[in-house]
């Protein structure tokens, strides 16, 4: 019979079975495909966060006078960032159509504005190019975060089955 009286529990009756470390089981080696194939979605999720971020002080840089609130939107980066890695995990491709024209978008205005800087872009066309950016920017942090929420409400993420 178990002593409950002790801080830990005690059942000398089962003390070779319970309380003896050599008769458990072994833990399953894990191979490194496994972590791959299970974590490569917050992987992906973290690559784009960074290329949000990334591509936002890239469109910063161009305009005249810098907007520092900016800063305070990176959050909402990071939260798109793994909503695109997360929805490409499920596989849920036709959610990411938008979000991922928008991104289309920013990489060309982005792209376009750091190439205009090189090539010596008139001031006007660089500050319209990264008005654009911007614009396509927020539309593809919006629209990302609400792709995420749409797949989640509609067909939410289960647990995977107990394996016993």
């Amino acid at each position: 019979m178990a002593d409950f009286s002790l801080p830990a529990p005690y059942e000398p009756q089962k003390s070779s079975y319970i309380h003896d470390r050599a008769t458990r089981p072994k833990r399953p080696p894990i191979d490194w495909r496994e972590l791959t194939g299970r974590f490569w979605g917050l992987g992906m999720g973290v690559a784009f966060s960074v290329i949000f971020t990334v591509a936002l002080f890239e469109l910063r840089d161009s305009w005249d006078n810098h907007r520092d609130w900016l800063v305070m939107l990176i959050p909402f980066f990071a939260i798109a960032g793994l909503a695109f890695g997360h929805l490409m995990y499920r596989g849920k491709w036709e959610a990411l159509a938008v979000p991922g024209g928008f991104l289309l978008l920013t990489g060309i205005f982005t792209v376009s504005v750091f190439l205009g800087d090189i090539d010596g872009m008139s001031r006007d066309t660089r500050r319209i190019v990264a008005a654009l950016g911007g614009i396509s920017m927020a539309l593809t942090i919006v629209s990302a975060i609400v792709a995420l929420l749409w797949v989640e409400l509609r067909e939410p993420a289960k647990a995977p089955p107990p394996q016993l």
